[in-house]
């Protein structure tokens, strides 16, 4: 089973980096203190970084450590191996779900805060428009994961569809109880929305407020 922590194209990528990063160590032991190529050289780093920045742990811990060690500054030559130490550790950490995509960590503060409005709108009594937000919050979510673990997506995907996706025994981010308990929110939503049966009251509600909160917390990752 794929980790649903992991992309597939990012592991590629970091892969893709170290072997270049330990052909450049290689040449760097030939001529210790010198960089025999520094378009090759400035190349690989500025790709590291770039790839390090999309990784999320407090202040990012792999962008501070690698610049460290693969800028010059004075007093300091550049340490080549050192540098590839902190993009295989970045590597690793990322594999054993310990580093997240930035962009699903910015995301789930959003749709944080989406659904405390959704909170707030049910606290004053506006029950369909809450369960609406709510779940157009937690279909949004799940189009980000999917596309976070490479699941090729038309843009059209309704939640069941997006459901179906995800609980792929080869995907797991969901499991059959989880998309049930998707499915039940979807058809909550669908009735709020477009006008059919909807004699849920604030308590019902609520209940819905909690599925989708624990739904997407399992969705981005977060436990």
């Amino acid at each position: 089973m794929q980790d649903s922590m992991v992309n597939p194209e990012i592991v590629r990528r970091f892969e893709e980096l170290i072997n270049e990063g330990q052909g450049l160590w290689r040449n760097y032991q030939d001529t210790p203190g010198t960089i025999m190529d520094p378009v090759r050289f400035t190349c690989w780093t500025t790709s590291c970084l770039n790839l390090l920045d999309r990784l999320s742990i407090s202040t990012n811990r792999f962008v501070t450590e690698f610049e460290a060690w693969a800028k010059r500054r004075p007093g300091m030559e550049v340490n080549i191996g050192a540098s590839l130490g902190v993009l295989t550790s970045a590597q690793n950490e990322y594999k054993m779900g310990f580093a997240i995509d930035y962009h699903i960590a910015v995301a789930s503060a959003v749709f944080g805060d989406l659904l405390a409005q959704a909170d707030y709108l049910c606290d004053k009594g506006y029950l369909r428009a809450s369960v609406v937000l709510a779940g157009a919050a937690l279909e949004e979510a799940m189009k980000l994961r999917a596309r976070a673990i490479s699941i090729e997506l038309s843009g059209k995907e309704t939640m069941i569809l997006l459901t179906h996706k995800l609980k792929q025994p080869e995907v797991g981010v969901l499991t059959e109880l989880q998309s049930k308990r998707v499915e039940a929110v979807a058809t909550v939503r669908n009735n709020a929305a477009h006008g059919g049966a909807f004699d849920y009251g604030h308590e019902d509600t609520i209940r819905a407020l909690k599925d989708v909160r624990e739904l997407m917390s399992q969705i981005l990752g977060e436990r």
